[in-house]
């Protein structure tokens, strides 16, 4: 088996891909940064309200099974 050639093909691709995703990327990295922090913050705060009711879930369960 040639694997060397396999992971030297791979890392050849990822390099092309990264090299081709940033000359073809539709805006300036700082805007794209602050985009993805908004985004990540406002999916923060939906985790933190499923985390919330699936806790308020399990309490009222707990609850009528009288544990």
């Amino acid at each position: 088996m040639c694997r060397s050639g396999f992971f030297s093909g791979l890392l050849l691709g990822v390099a092309l891909g990264g090299v081709i995703a940033i000359l073809y990327a539709p805006e300036r990295g700082d805007k794209t940064r602050k985009k993805l922090s908004k985004r990540s913050e406002k999916w923060h705060e939906v985790a933190n309200d499923a985390v919330g009711v699936a806790g308020e879930f399990v309490n009222k369960s707990r609850k009528r099974a009288g544990i």
